[in-house]
């Protein structure tokens, strides 16, 4: 009987085993460089291809627009050219934050309160009583001295007659800037005044000089008589700064003498600082800063300092916050335009179709 020799034999079984071994290696290497690399062209087009943020929550709904004084084409420059480092206007995204700033409410604890915080700054004597919501106190030592306050927000101002005393110039150490700044702050925080967001804020220092009985700017701290010192809120988000009706002017200001020790060293101090809930805030689309550069241009801004010349030049255009002297509902963007010969103006940052229509 012959033999078959037709079915597989062991060279056979070892070849093909050796072939499939050899590309099944081959297939899995494939299947793990194929996985890399579409890993890493998945990651590639999510890195080049981000998903649309969601839309701004604009939760507040419309908002007022900025509260800014009423101006007239003498209060502005007739024209305006931008000289930037750039050439042109940065870009700040298409939406910022704003920030609901509640009011004080009436309360029957107020007209205590305020007389306990008038009596931290030595006014004892019942105040006069100006109007439902401001008491106003008197004293004359060491120098003749005015608070008036609402007793609701607390908002002050304190005026004394420091430029009616040359001997106030006499004498007179003014501290460092520094300790200028830690002055006010402790001023603030023996009535439980000084406010969080503003407590561990820097402050800005400006030399006064004595001239005739008015102030003007010193040329150097050492040829100061008095000390100007401004506090504004802490900057949102690290980078966006406070700017008020008055520009670099904080919401807390106040001007120093070196002839005074203690509480009585503060001879002038403006206190409209207003509480923000800052739990409480939505974003909003804003504008372009191109589109406020040409309303600007266009004689619709607010113009805190015009400058010297009849031609505004600007330098530096920054996204900052309107901190009003008075109460505002919410704290909210704008544009500020910096120049030369100290011009400074403002636009609003908000998308217009978020605002209400002002006269």
């Amino acid at each position: 009987m012959a033999i078959d020799n037709s079915g597989p034999t062991l060279t056979n079984i070892t070849r093909i085993g050796r072939h499939v071994v050899k590309f099944g290696l081959i297939g899995i290497v494939a299947l793990m460089v194929g996985r890399m690399a579409l890993g890493a062209f998945v990651a590639y087009w999510k890195a080049t291809h981000p998903p649309p943020p969601p839309p701004p929550t604009v939760g507040f709904g419309v908002l007022p627009a900025p509260r800014f004084d009423l101006q007239d084409e003498s209060d502005k420059p007739a024209s305006y050219v931008l000289e930037t480092a750039t050439g042109g206007t940065p870009e700040f995204g298409d939406r910022a934050k704003v920030f609901f700033m509640p009011k004080a409410a009436a309360n029957l604890l107020a007209d205590e309160e305020a007389k306990a915080i008038a009596a931290q700054y030595g006014f004892v004597f019942e105040p006069e009583v100006v109007d439902s919501q401001t008491y106003r106190w008197t004293k004359t030592k060491p120098i003749n001295s005015t608070l008036e306050m609402n007793i609701y927000n607390h908002s002050l101002t304190l005026t004394t007659d420091y430029l009616s005393h040359p001997e106030l110039l006499v004498n007179n150490t003014l501290p460092t800037g520094f300790e200028a700044v830690q002055r006010i702050k402790s001023f603030l925080d023996q009535a439980e005044l000084l406010p969080p967001d503003t407590a561990t804020a820097s402050g800005e220092i400006l030399p006064l000089k004595s001239l005739g009985g008015t102030l003007d700017e010193a040329v150097s701290v050492s040829e100061a008589d008095f000390l100007q010192v401004d506090l504004t809120r802490t900057p949102i988000d690290t980078k966006y700064r406070m700017f008020t009706p008055e520009g670099f002017k904080g919401t807390i200001s106040g001007i120093l003498t070196g002839s005074l020790q203690g509480r009585d060293a503060i001879v002038k101090l403006d206190f409209y600082h207003y509480q923000v809930d800052y739990t409480q805030v939505h974003t909003y689309p804003i504008r372009t800063s191109q589109s406020a550069w040409q309303l600007l241009q266009a004689g619709e801004g607010y113009i805190v300092n015009p400058g010297e010349q009849e031609q505004a030049v600007i330098r530096n255009v920054q996204l900052g916050y309107y901190d009003d002297f008075e109460e505002q509902e919410y704290l909210q963007p704008i544009y500020v335009f910096e120049g030369d010969d100290g011009f400074l103006g403002y636009v609003s940052a908000i998308d217009p179709k978020y605002l209400q229509n002002t006269p």
